[in-house]
């Protein structure tokens, strides 16, 4: 079994031996070798960052402070971000938000009962449920486009409705859907197919740390940050706000899945290059920053 970069990196760093890389990986010994000969940049550069990692926390909310913050780009005048992401291929409609009708539950009752659920039935979500777990996170309820600005309203709280954050979903359980990763179209409230079949839920779940939850799940969420579309607007203070954005998703996520009978369990822990590659992002530009499990709950 080939090893991959990012999977040899992450343990190397941490000072796993090659025995035990090998057995965590199931990679050969020889495999090892000739990864780290390639590595020798890579692990040069970490090295040498580590330093400044140290303190990365601290000095990311100390230099985030408006004293250091010049004019943004909106003010210097540049030229406003897209609100969506354009997205090509065969569209998968989902039943009308306004069609939506579940018993309901007082708010009281699902953010009482709202936990971390990582262990789900073999049930498969409806197309209503799927929809309606996404008007709760990133449905579009309004769209407005001009020269100057482009911005959505949603069901979710937002730094100056920026909305930095795209949805993906791998799809495993949900009827009359095929298995596989699609993008989530906040306007037109439809799926796009972007991969389907098992290597792509493989890649997910390796990116994940192999967390069951992630192997087990009816769908996997996975939130993506495009920063520009908040810094256009607040400068580098606006990195602060896509986890403020991410966190307020993750909750409505939460409260959506308990009022369908349903569990959510949030992830923060990945690879990140795995992630990145997977979906196809820089890292830069855009870059996976949530993943979230849901799934039916056992009875």
């Amino acid at each position: 079994m080939t090893i991959r970069t990012f999977d040899y990196l992450y343990y190397k760093t941490r000072g796993y031996s090659d025995v035990e890389i090998s057995e965590l990986t199931g990679a050969t010994l020889e495999d090892i070798a000739d990864m780290e000969i390639s590595c020798i940049p890579a692990l040069k550069e970490i090295e040498a960052r580590k330093p400044k990692a140290r303190h990365i926390g601290e000095d990311f909310v100390f230099l985030t402070r408006y004293v250091y913050a010049g004019k943004s780009d909106q003010q210097l005048g540049k030229t406003r971000p897209d609100a969506i992401k354009a997205r090509s291929g065969d569209l998968q409609p989902l039943p009308a938000v306004g069609t939506l009708k579940f018993d309901k539950k007082s708010l009281q009752k699902v953010v009482g009962e709202r936990r971390s659920l990582r262990k789900y039935s073999s049930e498969k979500l409806s197309m209503e449920e799927l929809s309606f777990l996404l008007w709760c996170t990133s449905w579009s309820r309004d769209y407005r486009s001009n020269e100057r600005s482009e911005f959505t309203f949603r069901n979710v709280p937002s730094a100056g409705s920026r909305h930095p954050l795209e949805t993906y979903l791998e799809i495993r359980m949900v009827e009359g859907l095929k298995p596989g990763l699609y993008y989530y179209h906040p306007i037109k409230h439809c799926l796009i197919l972007i991969e389907e079949g098992a290597e792509i839920h493989q890649k997910i779940y390796e990116g994940c740390l192999r967390q069951e939850m992630i192997a087990n799940s009816a769908v996997n969420f996975i939130f993506s940050a495009v920063p520009y579309r908040t810094s256009w607007r607040y400068g580098q203070r606006g990195y602060r706000y896509l986890y403020l954005d991410a966190g307020h998703v993750g909750q409505n996520l939460h409260l959506a899945a308990e009022n369908i009978d349903a569990g959510a369990c949030m992830i923060g822990a990945f690879l990140d290059e795995a992630m990145n590659e997977t979906l196809g992002f820089d890292g830069k530009e855009e870059f996976v920053i949530y993943v979230a499990a849901v799934g039916k709950k056992e009875a």
